[in-house]
């Protein structure tokens, strides 16, 4: 995710999105280093292997995606099936090359004071707002993001979080209790200065984020309520593109900016996105073989998709690079709801009494339960329905925070400290590897274990065993629904005898499917029990941007698990479901990792995940990329980005992306990365 990056929902082949947060105070920096300020480049230039293409007169890139828009409203969203398109039409600050490294976006230049509590940044002087017909409307100023900013807090951002305890005065802005004039960020010219709450070294990286982009203020108040809405008009655009047309559940498209000031690296000139529910699995195998789509994933589980894929392409396939994003299940640990919160007529339950109701929230809330489902739960046999056997692990992640994210002073992986604070924590993880590239959790004579523990625990107040949980399916999606049907033999196969998978078939397109879950308006309209779907990318280098996703206060996948925000209205009983599934003490870890540097605040966070994972409270399965895969892309021409506006989901962020007319050739890919990871 939902990008955050974004918070992310899995979906379709197994590729999941959804979106991201976060919060500061540390050490470590994400990009140049906190006071030596930034370069006045205006992005990094394309790789000498991709010159090509630029004479290939190719510029159109075409794809499909299950895209379900709910807002362009870019500094309100926190979702990565949102935040994938509002990436390629706003730009903030700074955004990143074909490396990761920071480079200049609207500001030229970037510095900090010696402790990082304070950033200044110049906003260039030829970066211009363009509406949804292509016309000029002003320059973009300093003004600008702090109007962005307020408007963050007048409409209660779903990524307020990440700034609110960082920039000076936010909190207290947005609770009501402080001024706007004393919040943090002053404009003066085009000189746009933050002062933080404390040193935050890598805060030039998380302008790369969305919540930090511009708006225009008189823009904004002609549009009033209907800025943000899905039609083109309802922004302007300072970035690469504009939106030309989006048609829910048929196409969107957009077109290169005229007024971008970086044209010169907008080679890709229009994108076309065709809706596709995911019904055929072998679709966009197909559109590509036919020239409908610019690239390709090849699903190993389809034999004829295989085998034409080997005759049309043998040497065209090549292996993606898996990315930062994570994905996990999780469970719904206060259900309240039972249908659909926009269609009360369509059921999520198969549960018949109160009492099945009652005795699965019971469970939900028991540790060992909890561990017991997830240590059932086969990784590798979900991901084998799209990656096919043999590559069904490459996808496999086992920890929130990626194991080799960051590490201490001494050469201690990050994911290393995680494991011996779990086996310390949980005595019965002994021995677990927790590297990516295997199904470190599926255990199921552990599983067991834990299931009868768990039993012997809830003894009386449970009416009834086995314990039911409702799982939502995208019914259209041919991959979904398979990939659902092995998670529930799975689980039913280990401990069937404690837990029943009763699957939801949710007809219609994703927003069906996503309203149970991911796009409900808060957590009380939750109508699930479990879901293994939600996703998250980092939007900063540093571990909290993943750990925050649990904050008890207002963490991004609250929501994802039946509880409100604060800011929505935390009752009584979803405080003590925090309480009870221990939320409330990894917070106090939280809280001390944020406020330390160095070694010891890898350490916290790393002990926080320890306890996320310990206490079941979600189970990583996997991560994005490591897809066989045909393209038409040439290799490492587009940005990248850990976090950030180049760390996409699905669909690309195309800045500096060029193209050929002929697929890729693997060996010429395989050069191309050697090259790349040189730093080349």
């Amino acid at each position: 995710m939902f990008k955050r990056k974004k918070a992310l929902a899995a979906l379709l082949a197994g590729a999941t999105c959804i979106a991201m947060l976060a919060g500061c105070g540390g050490s470590a920096s994400s990009g140049g280093s906190a006071s030596s300020g930034g370069s006045a480049s205006s992005g990094g230039s394309t790789s000498g292997d991709g010159a090509q293409s630029a004479a290939s007169g190719v510029d159109t890139y075409s794809m499909i995606d299950n895209f379900d828009v709910t807002t362009l409203d870019y500094v309100y969203n926190n979702k990565s099936s949102n935040g994938d398109y509002t990436s390629n039409f706003i730009e903030g600050l700074l955004t990143q090359d074909r490396h990761g490294n920071l480079v200049a976006g609207m500001a030229t230049e970037w510095s900090s004071n010696e402790d990082a509590s304070e950033w200044t940044f110049t906003i260039r002087d030829d970066a211009t707002w363009t509406t949804s017909e292509g016309e000029e409307y002003e320059a973009v100023t300093a003004e600008d993001f702090v109007t962005g900013l307020k408007h963050a807090a007048d409409s209660k951002s779903e990524t307020l979080g990440l700034v609110a305890d960082l920039i000076k005065g936010l909190r207290e802005y947005s609770e009501g209790t402080g001024s706007w004039d004393d919040v943090g960020i002053k404009a003066d010219g085009n000189t746009l200065t933050y002062s933080l709450t404390g040193p935050c070294a890598y805060f030039d990286g998380m302008t790369t984020y969305s919540i930090l982009y511009p708006i225009n203020a008189e823009f904004l108040e002609s549009k009033g309520s209907d800025f943000g809405a899905v039609t083109p008009d309802s922004i302007l655009y300072n970035g690469c593109y504009i939106l030309s047309s989006l048609v829910p559940s048929q196409e969107v498209r957009f077109d290169a900016n005229p007024n971008y000031y970086d044209s010169e690296n907008v080679h890709v000139k229009h994108v076309v996105v065709t809706y596709t529910n995911g019904e055929d699995p072998a679709q966009g195998f197909n559109m590509f073989v036919n020239g409908e789509t610019t690239a390709t994933t090849i699903n190993s589980s389809l034999p004829d998709v295989v085998a034409k894929a080997d005759e049309l392409y043998p040497d065209n396939q090549y292996k993606s690079l898996t990315t930062s994003t994570s994905y996990w299940g999780a469970f719904n640990w206060d259900r309240r709801a039972y249908a659909l919160y926009n269609d009360p007529s369509v059921a999520t339950t198969s549960k018949t009494t109160d009492a099945q109701k009652a005795d699965t929230k019971a469970a939900i809330l028991n540790a060992n339960f909890r561990r017991a489902v997830y240590a059932a739960y086969s990784g590798h046999a979900v991901e084998a329905i799209t990656m096919g056997e043999e590559r069904a692990d490459d996808v496999l992640r086992n920890t929130l925070v990626p194991y080799t994210f960051t590490s201490t002073s001494d050469g201690r992986s990050y994911g290393s400290i995680v494991t011996s604070e779990l086996e310390a924590l949980v005595p019965e993880y002994a021995g677990i590897d927790l590297n990516d590239g295997q199904d470190a959790w599926y255990n199921p004579e552990l599983a067991k274990t834990f299931a009868e523990k768990a039993k012997e625990e809830l003894g009386a107040t449970i009416s009834e065993w086995p314990i039911h949980l409702d799982v939502p399916v995208y019914a259209s999606s041919e991959n979904q629904k398979n990939m659902q049907l092995a998670m529930q033999k799975s689980i039913e196969d280990a401990i069937g005898d404690y837990v029943k998978i009763d699957l939801q078939f949710l007809e219609g397109d994703s927003s069906v499917y996503y309203s149970a879950f991911y796009n409900q308006p808060d957590g009380v309209s939750n109508s699930i029990d479990l879901v293994f779907g939600a996703g998250w990318g980092p939007d900063y280098g540093d571990p909290l941007t993943y750990i925050h996703c649990f904050d008890i206060h207002d963490g991004d996948m609250l929501n994802y698990s039946g509880i409100n925000y604060e800011s929505q209205g935390q009752d009584d009983e979803q405080k003590a479901a925090l309480e009870a599934i221990g939320l409330a003490e990894i917070q106090e870890v939280v809280d001390q990792a944020s406020a330390a540097k160095g070694d010891e605040r890898i350490e916290l966070f790393a002990k926080a995940e320890a306890m996320l994972l310990g206490n079941g409270i979600l189970r990583p399965y996997s991560t994005s990329g490591a897809s066989l895969t045909v393209s038409k892309v040439v290799p490492f021409t587009a940005a990248y980005g850990m976090y950030g506006q180049a760390s996409y989901n699905r669909v690309p962020y195309f800045k500096y992306m060029e193209l050929q007319e002929e697929p890729v050739l693997a060996a010429d890919y395989e050069a191309a990365k050697e090259k790349w990871l040189a730093g080349e």
